[in-house]
């Protein structure tokens, strides 16, 4: 590197003309109004300035030299300078369309006039408004291809993203994220206040400059930067309340809820008569006083009893007179003739609720200093967010700090550095660290159900119980310092830049950059008792891992710009080494004395081996090349070429990385211009690329080179074997991209549209086999199989109005869709027709046959998201219904006779009619992956005034709602179900339009097993489809002139704005949100939330 700067200043030319200085002012076209803060250079050289407060400018210039004008919503213009002495004026045109802009792309920037490659930017609205712990989820909806998924509200949670339908035949797939020229892990802990632009690449034309790490698409992120001329303050505050999205599935009541399950334990006795099941009968019976929330045990004639179901008696008769008690009398399930009188306590839904979730806040403050001058300029940005989440217990804390500094040290040498560092603090709940680290869904699904008669405090005494366990149905208010869970991270990185002028047409670039982070994870469970009456649990186990990444990157590049004639050209050529580093500590211990030291030192004893580490590391070295070529602006062409070799693979390390597109701006074209056409097409581009890139990130560091792991302890020795069978013949998978699209500006840019097509095949898939135990392994790691792609995007803006004076009414809008399709172009051969795997057995009518659908067959849609599910064909009502189908034999039923029936349960539809329900009864229900997702904006503007809106939509998927149908069917034995339960059939309410109750779903009336599995019927799937109000923003900037009149010019802005996030679901869904994939087990929902802002200039 040093030899190339060293070149370029021997190079370098050693005399300069002197400048003269030409001051000027620039204005608005529409009504001459003075632009504050417009950019100026001389264009070729680095000398710059802006405009003041009336627009006014000064700068170093010469008689020839030509000075260009850039400001953000105008149209750039270029001006030549004829005489020093006089004074310019300029007069920018309003932008019509974003078709003009300054795209950023691979190692540099490009126009979107020029553009070839399919790359969407995120309008700058969607960062300013609301307060986001993470960037990603600005690009929900704003991005044709990307699918983002919140699927939960728990603080620092990280959506998912998956770009153009995945590499994977999973269809997952993160896309590589680079912020300013540093590549991190994801988008989690940016500051949205710190960034300038995102822009997303997305064609493997514009990504293959990345080469290995660009399948999944590039987001490409630079932060904010000084001007020079202009030195400001700018504080912002956000304060955001966040209110609970309660789940909308109505819990049955505690009368109810004992009422229904002992008539669905009578239905289990019934149906285990007519089973002849004389056991199973009997064990029901005995249910009636069991450790069940609607059972009568004497136990919970105590005081401290898990729960206060209990029979009448001579011992608690005198609790009728307490009014917190409650009187139901029944009929004896088993003895019709007898009649039960029961005493209980009920917590209704919302007190239930209420133990685990709370209305929280989110604070977010920012404060940045920018500014510069003729030698450069600097920009240093302070955040901090502290989100206290829904779930109590849960938070986060977060501190980041940015810095951007650019220096001329001449006319030739430019000099820029950024640093960017974050402390996070991310403390999830005690509810969802239970049991080894529990999900928070889990959580919301049990306690969502939990039994409405279940003590919480002790009857006499008011003390605090457990509840009914440890875990998630236990007592919050007892187990809320039970577990300790604290998280912490820092990051740091940066990046060192260089540019050298070695002649007008051609420069020397380079870069240094690096990134660490450090992670400490820790935990401890203080004693407690396992639910009321359980055991005493003082193990205090307790665990420390300590996770570190460290990263460093290199890269020297020469570029070559000319324009001769109508001829322009660009060429990039250089190289990149890139060297990553992993280390991870964990250990675990248990039997600490007392819980008031929280931490693994205070440990007596090891759980398992009692710690264990490791170390890894990979390389990349790259050869990196770029040609840009356009004739007039009419004819365009753009190469990307990229050579990695990887430290991760043996025999085939290298791989060679190719892109190529083109575009045709045919309305520069003289005889476009001269149509009529041109009255209303503005622009009109077409363009095709294609492109390769690779991808080995199913690879472990050292995954084609022998490593061993321990295995255990034996006799006091420690153990060592190979961790997997070695391959050292790996390769590349490859991603390989065809790319057709249209730019179109209709009515002077009024309108925009951009299109794409795209058809993207992955090659030599990276695949684990399966292997016979006999060889000592579980599986093999080879390159098998190809997955194809085909989608389609579809971007529209428009300038509905546009502004006639300073602050006049405008409306913009915006809107996108895209749609994606998988295919399993090669699968691995295993002897089956089309290489079949996961597949499903099922009857077709059509063909009258059986066939194979669902999971991955050769040449077929990738069928891992289907559904597939038998039809409830309503209830048998009658006699007649039940002998009509009294040889029907259903294998699904747990009885030993199969064709047994009774009044209320559910018939199934026997599709292949022949008198068995087996799996070939299904039918094809939908999809968990939506058919075409996209979102929606709009912007209005009036007098300071702006409202802003932002929808996303996703169409054409099916959900299954558990935590309402797990209560149906009764799995757990003491779930509280959804007030459905009170429509099922039963002879004692024989108007129920539901299939019978039973209680354990002994009947399977449901089609669900103990274990909440994602099987029903497919008339329990439910439409996934929805719209979301994803934000709404109204902002108002306070006049300058009003300012500058009672403050006397000591603040140059101020805007007021208050937001609403996740306000609403335009959806069909009975859930609480239908972001949750398509099997609702009962999540940590999206908050509703309103933020009220201020953004402060000095």
């Amino acid at each position: 590197m040093f030899l190339f700067l060293g070149l370029g200043l021997l190079l370098s030319p050693h005399l300069r003309a002197q400048n003269a200085t030409v001051s000027g002012r620039v204005v608005s076209s529409e009504n001459s109004q003075p632009l504050i803060g417009v950019s100026l250079n001389v264009k070729g050289t680095d000398r710059g300035t802006q405009t003041d407060t009336d627009g006014s400018f000064t700068i170093r210039a010469s008689a020839g030299d030509v000075l260009v004008a850039r400001y953000l919503g105008f149209e750039t213009q270029e001006i030549t300078v004829e005489d020093a002495a006089k004074a310019l004026e300029f007069a920018l045109k309003p932008a019509t369309a974003k078709l003009d802009e300054v795209v950023v792309v691979g190692y540099g920037t490009q126009s979107r006039e020029t553009l070839t490659g399919a790359v969407s930017t995120v309008d700058d609205k969607v960062l300013k408004s609301a307060p986001r712990t993470n960037v990603a989820t600005a690009l929900q909806g704003t991005v044709t291809g990307l699918r983002v998924q919140q699927t939960s509200g728990q603080p620092g949670s990280t959506p998912n993203i998956t770009f153009r339908g995945g590499t994977n035949f999973n269809g997952s797939g993160s896309p590589l994220v680079i912020v300013d020229g540093v590549i991190f892990p994801s988008l989690y802990g940016i500051n949205s206040e710190d960034i300038e632009t995102i822009n997303v690449l997305k064609d493997a034309a514009s990504t293959a400059i990345y080469g290995a790490r660009a399948a999944n698409g590039v987001i490409l992120i630079t932060t904010k930067k000084g001007k020079k001329g202009r030195s400001q303050v700018t504080y912002s505050l956000k304060h955001a309340q966040n209110y609970i999205r309660r789940n909308p599935v109505d819990f049955m009541t505690a009368e109810d809820y004992i009422l229904w399950n002992r008539r669905g334990l009578g239905s289990r006795y019934e149906a285990a008569m007519k089973d002849n099941n004389t056991a199973e009968a009997n064990n029901a019976r005995n249910q009636l006083a069991g450790s069940w929330g609607w059972a009568v045990s004497p136990a919970w004639a105590s005081p401290s009893g898990k729960y206060s179901t209990q029979l009448v008696s001579g011992n608690n008769r005198q609790l009728l007179n307490d009014p917190r008690w409650n009187l139901l009398v029944d009929r004896n399930p088993f003895d019709p003739s007898q009649t039960d009188s029961i005493l209980y306590l009920a917590t209704s839904q919302r007190e239930l609720e209420d133990m685990i979730l709370q209305e929280s806040t989110l604070q977010e403050h920012y404060l940045n200093f920018s500014g510069g001058g003729d030698k450069g300029t600097f920009s240093l940005g302070l955040g901090t967010v502290k989100d206290v989440g829904m779930v109590i217990g849960s938070s986060l804390k977060r501190y980041n700090l940015n810095f951007n500094g650019g220096l001329d040290v001449n006319e030739d040498f430019k000099v820029s550095l950024n640093l960017s560092a974050y402390n996070d603090k991310n403390t999830p709940s005690y509810l969802t660290a239970d049991a080894g680290g529990g999900l928070t869904g889990g959580l919301i699904q049990r306690f969502g159900g939990i039994a409405p008669t279940a003590r919480f405090t002790h009857d006499e005494t008011g003390e605090i119980l457990p509840g009914v366990d440890g875990g998630t149905l236990g007592n919050p208010a007892y187990l809320r310092d039970k577990f300790i869970n604290k998280n912490e991270e820092q990051r740091f990185s940066g990046s060192l830049n260089l540019e050298y002028q070695i002649l007008p047409e051609l420069k020397f670039l380079a870069t240094a950059s690096g990134f660490m982070r450090y992670t400490s994870r820790e935990s401890f469970t203080r004693a407690y008792q396992n639910g009321t009456g359980g055991a005493f649990i003082d193990t205090r186990n307790a665990s420390f891992s300590l996770p570190q990444a460290n990263q460093h990157s290199y890269n020297a590049f020469l570029q070559y710009d000319n324009t001769f004639g109508k001829h322009t050209l660009s060429v990039l050529g250089g190289g990149e080494f890139f060297d990553a580093r992993f280390f991870q500590y964990s250990a675990a211990g248990r039997g600490a004395s007392t819980d008031f030291i929280p931490y693994l030192s205070a440990s007596t004893e090891a759980v398992g081996i009692p710690y264990s580490g490791f170390y890894s590391w990979n390389r990349l070295v790259s050869g990196i090349g770029r040609v840009t070529y356009d004739y007039d602006a009419r004819y365009l062409l753009n190469v990307n070429l990229r050579y990695d070799g990887t430290s991760r693979l043996a025999d085939n390390r290298y791989g060679f990385f190719p892109g190529i597109s083109a575009g045709w701006n045919l309305h520069n074209e003289a005889f476009f211009n001269n149509s009529f056409l041109s009255d209303y097409i503005s622009t009109i581009k077409p363009r095709v690329s294609w492109g390769q890139n690779g991808s080995i990130d199913p690879l472990d560091d050292f995954a084609t080179a022998a490593t061993y792991g321990g295995t255990g302890i034996y006799g006091g020795n420690a153990g060592f074997a190979p961790n997997f069978l070695l391959n050292t013949a790996l390769k590349w998978e490859r991603a390989s991209s065809l790319n057709v699209g249209l730019d179109l500006g209709l009515f002077d840019n009024r309108i925009t549209f951009i299109g794409d097509y795209f058809i993207r095949d992955i090659y030599d898939k990276i695949t684990s086999l399966s292997i016979p135990g006999w060889t000592g392994y579980s599986s093999f790691t080879t390159n098998l199989g190809q997955l194809q792609n085909r989608g389609v995007e579809l971007e529209v803006r428009a300038s509905v109005i546009r502004p006639t004076q300073p602050d006049g009414f405008s409306w913009d809008v915006s809107a996108n869709l895209f749609h994606v399709k998988n295919y399993a172009k090669q699968l691995p051969d295993n002897g089956l027709e089309k290489n079949r795997q996961g597949t499903y057995q099922v009857f077709d009518p059509a063909s009258d046959r059986v066939i194979h659908v669902g999971g991955l067959q050769e040449g077929e849609r990738v069928g891992l998201d289907e559904l597939w599910a038998p039809i409830y064909d309503g209830l048998y009502l009658t006699e007649a219904d039940l002998e009509a189908d009294a040889n029907l034999y259903n294998s699904y039923l747990p009885y030993r006779n199969k064709t047994v029936k009774l009044l209320g349960d559910a018939r199934w539809r026997d599709l292949d009619q022949n008198d068995t329900i087996d799996f070939r009864d299904r039918v094809f229900v939908g999809r968990t992956t939506p058919t075409v997702q996209g979102g929606f904006g709009t912007s209005i503007g009036w007098k300071g005034f702006n409202l802003y809106g932002q929808f996303d939509f996703a169409l054409g998927h099916m959900i299954l709602n558990q935590s309402k149908l797990r209560g149906l069917s009764q799995v757990q034995g003491s779930q509280n179900g959804p007030v459905d339960v009170t429509n099922t059939w039963h002879p004692e309410n024989p108007n129920g339009t539901l299939p019978r109750y039973y209680w354990a779903n002994f009947g399977r009336n449901y089609f669900q097993d103990a274990g909440g599995g994602t099987t029903s019927f497919a008339n329990f799937y439910e439409k996934g489809d929805y719209l979301a109000m994803r934000e709404i923003t109204l902002s108002y900037q306070v006049p300058q002139a009003f300012l500058d009149n009672i403050l006397k010019g000591k603040i140059q802005g101020l805007r007021l704005n208050v937001t609403g996030t996740n306000l609403v679901y335009f959806t069909g869904y009975s859930g609480t949100f239908p972001e949750v994939g398509g099997n609702d087990v009962g999540r940590y929902a999206l908050p509703r939330t309103i933020t009220t802002g201020l953004n402060l200039t000095l």
